[in-house]
């Protein structure tokens, strides 16, 4: 066994080396691995991590001697020190996964080569993808899944039926009035050793009968054992392992180490299960060349039965022959997979294994696709042929859906009090049956005509159209139903225009009502909230639609009335129409109160409201008390809507009757400054900057005081903005300029002189016609000489 002087990292070294080189193939020289190989092998160890003992197991039984483990441990000695970083993280690695040694240690190996063998088996295999439409063969992912490892459980009480042999460990416990334990392990000669007594041989027998025969050896030794004051029990401590062989179509074949508790699923899950080929109803388990055991996996796979499922014994063969019959299933079923079939087997029994149709499967038949000496051969097998019709290997079975329609369906729709669908039947079978079935007609049914929406036999549509009334009196033959059938029965008011009123003006919510028979101009002003404040009932209009097919220029007649506050009138003169529009208007001098503000240098700055319709803003400062002496008039600025209005105060305070002199409106603003010291100088000058405003300079100076014009300034399109909104440019004539007027707050701004670049095209066509001119000039110039 390997000591604990082999550290950690040549362990799982040695266990990489054993299931990636030995496993698959035992080489004939260690040498011949190199240092990369072996690098590869140890930084895949670093995610493994075994106990020494299961080292120890799976070296030997890979058929590994004590030899080949010195020369591993040799050849990575050589290269541990240029890999001691990820040696050392393979220890830690490993020291944390690995616990105390059990007796379960070896089924921890045997976990260990179960996930090797599902890691490989879940790699994907070109051949399996190329045969049999892809499907998946039932039953293989029971060999696939991690979770399951048929591990034995050594938890439970010995088996009744297990037989001791070499190596297994047998507790043996005296009680009583005396106490005695004896740990015996059955020699390879099948005999276990108590005291100075001669060996006890109980190699193949039960644990029952080996008690019997260890007892009766004791009793010599043991008075109390003869006379009953003494107890003996015998129990079963460590198990051996045991070989097995599997051979046949099987994914790992080979020889495997396993428990001597094991079982024939124990033995099929660490081989990977059966290949491709293999068969999963027939696997055979021989002993002593002849077959003791027949499994069939469908039994346990169908019913959870593990009858099959019997201890194995040293040296057992396991073989998986050829599946000879294996069928596909696809379509409508609820299992699209693989099956393998018995020779007794038929369709219906394959359809069980499919778990049956699904909801939507046509039943009645099924097809199937079988490959003959020749060719492909189309079978349909009715349903009353399921338990009878054998199926070949190679078949594929189709299975159908139903047709999306119903046989035996009606429906109605519309001013019906049950709309739906509806199933024809001996108690419904006509239109009237079906208007009776739907709990009757509506009230506001229109009966002159409904319409039957039938499809023909080549499933055109068509309309029907019937007479209601005279059908649901009995005035007219009743029309039988056929599938697919639609009734759709219209309200009154789905087959005219949606009436209604509106009405405008001084209510409290003017817009419009659904119109109602007998509604009065009364009742839509009470509907609509009734009379706004500064309504009139005076000069009340009525706009109605005019409903005639002669060629007359008027189109719509309108009706003036009068109605008091109190809503009392004549309601003879008021009855409304569908389609009417009323207006209601407001007291000519009546609005609501409109506030203007005023703020600056006035004495009374705040908010006023407007007087009269003729208010004007000199008369909003006068209202204010007048101008303060230190108002600026040329800087006041006047706004509408938010929004400012160029408006010079200066004439409106001088002149009230000028033109600038604007009526006042809701809202408006107006605000006047003090003196402004400041004026700004933007747009394309070297440095944009304001200045204080100087009485002496002219517009020049103040564009030096900005550094001047930049490169890019239109000089001519020089404009300045003044303080009240005003706007003045720059004037020329014969190339003399003559610019803005100096106020206080004013801005001076210079607008760039965009330059267009003049494309290849347009270089050339110009280029061009130079040369012809120059061209032209010489030719003249040369006649002039001559």
């Amino acid at each position: 066994m390997l000591g604990p002087r082999y550290n950690f990292g040549f362990l799982l070294l040695l266990f990489i080396f054993i299931f990636n080189v030995s496993f698959a193939q035992k080489p004939e020289n260690i040498e011949a691995l190199t240092d990369k190989q072996i690098e590869e092998y140890y930084k895949a160890a670093l995610e493994k991590g075994l106990t020494e003992e299961q080292m120890e197991k799976l070296a030997l039984a890979n058929g590994y001697k004590a030899e080949d483990i010195v020369k591993m441990r040799e050849r990575y000695n050589k290269i541990k020190s240029k890999s001691r970083t990820a040696v050392s993280t393979a220890k830690k690695s490993s020291r944390e996964q690995l616990g105390d040694l059990s007796k379960r240690a070896f089924i921890d190996d045997l976990d260990s080569l179960g996930r090797r063998q599902s890691k490989s088996d879940s790699l994907p295999d070109k051949k399996e993808k190329t045969n049999l439409n892809k499907k998946e063969i039932f039953g293989a992912y029971l060999f696939q899944n991690k979770r399951l490892s048929f591990e034995p459980n050594l938890r439970l009480a010995t088996p009744s039926n297990y037989i001791l042999g070499p190596d297994d460990e047998l507790s043996v416990d005296i009680s009583g009035y005396a106490f005695q334990h004896y740990s015996l392990v059955i020699s390879p000669e099948g005999t276990v050793k108590i005291e100075n007594l001669a060996p006890i041989y109980v190699n193949g027998l039960s644990v029952q009968k080996a008690k019997e025969k260890i007892e009766q050896r004791l009793r010599p030794l043991f008075a109390g054992l003869r006379n009953g004051t003494l107890n003996l029990d015998v129990t079963l401590g460590d198990v051996r392992s045991i070989k097995v062989t599997l051979i046949g179509e099987i994914k790992n074949p080979g020889t495997y180490t396993v428990s001597s508790l094991s079982t024939l699923f124990n033995a099929l899950y660490l081989s990977g299960g059966p290949s491709e080929n293999g068969s999963f109803r027939s696997i055979q388990l021989l002993r002593g060349n002849k077959i003791v055991q027949k499994l069939d996996l469908y039994d346990f796979l169908m019913k959870g039965s593990a009858q099959g499922n019997v201890s194995l014994q040293d040296q057992d063969v396991i073989f998986i022959p050829v599946a000879e019959r294996k069928v596909v299933l696809d379509g409508e079923i609820k299992r699209k997979m693989i099956f393998e079939l018995k020779p007794e087997e038929t369709v219906e029994d394959v359809l069980k294994f499919a778990g049956g149709f699904t909801e939507k499967a046509y039943v009645s038949n099924l097809n199937v696709n079988r490959k003959t000496a020749k060719e492909k051969k189309l079978i349909t097998v009715d349903q009353s042929q399921f338990e009878h019709f054998a199926l070949n290997n190679g078949d594929s079975l189709s299975i159908g859906a139903i047709i999306d329609r119903f046989e035996n369906k009606v429906s109605v729709e519309g001013a019906i009090f049950r709309p739906g669908d509806y199933a024809i039947s001996g108690e419904l079978s006509t239109v009237s049956q079906l208007i009776k079935k739907a709990e009757g007609l509506r009230e506001d049914a229109f009966l002159n005509r409904a319409i039957l929406r039938r499809l023909r036999e080549n499933l055109d549509p068509e309309f029907i159209g019937i007479d209601l009334g005279k059908l649901m009196k009995g005035e007219i033959p009743d029309i039988a139903l056929k599938r697919e059938d639609a009734l759709i029965v219209k309200s009154i008011l789905e087959i005219r225009e949606l009436r209604n009123v509106t009405i405008h003006g001084a209510v409290t919510e003017p817009g419009d009502y659904r119109f109602v028979e007998n509604m009065t101009v009364n009742d839509l002003i009470i509907l609509s909230g009734g009379f706004r404040e500064g309504a009139t009932g005076k000069r009340i209009e009525i706009a109605r639609r005019l409903f005639n097919d002669e060629l007359v220029d008027k189109t719509v007649e309108v009706i003036n009335l009068e109605i008091t506050k109190d809503l009392l009138t004549n309601a003879k003169l008021t009855v409304l129409r569908p389609f009417d529009q009323v207006f209601v208007r407001e007291l000519p001098n009546y609005q609501d109160q409109k506030l203007v503000s005023i703020v600056g240098e006035v004495n009374y700055p705040g908010k006023y409201t407007i007087q009269n319709r003729n208010e004007r803003i000199y008369d909003l400062i006068v209202r204010a008390g007048g101008l303060r002496p230190e108002a600026y008039l040329s800087g006041a600025q006047f706004y509408r809507d938010k929004k400012i209005v160029a408006v010079n105060l200066k004439e409106v305070v001088e002149h009230p009757k000028s033109i600038n002199n604007l009526f006042l409106e809701e809202s408006d603003s107006l605000v006047i400054p003090k003196d402004v010291e400041i004026i700004r100088i933007s747009g394309e000058v070297l440095n944009p900057t304001s200045v204080a405003y100087q009485p002496d300079f002219s517009f020049k100076n103040y564009i030096a005081q900005a550094g001047g014009f930049s490169d890019s300034a239109f000089v001519k399109k020089t404009y300045v903005r003044y303080a009240n909104g005003l706007t003045d440019r720059t004037s020329s004539f014969l190339g003399i300029k003559n610019y803005p007027k100096i106020e206080r707050g004013m801005e001076i701004i210079v607008p760039v002189k965009r330059r267009q670049k003049m494309s290849k095209a347009e270089i050339i066509s110009m280029s061009t016609g130079f040369v012809s001119l120059s061209a032209v000039l010489l030719t003249l110039f040369n006649l002039v000489k001559k």
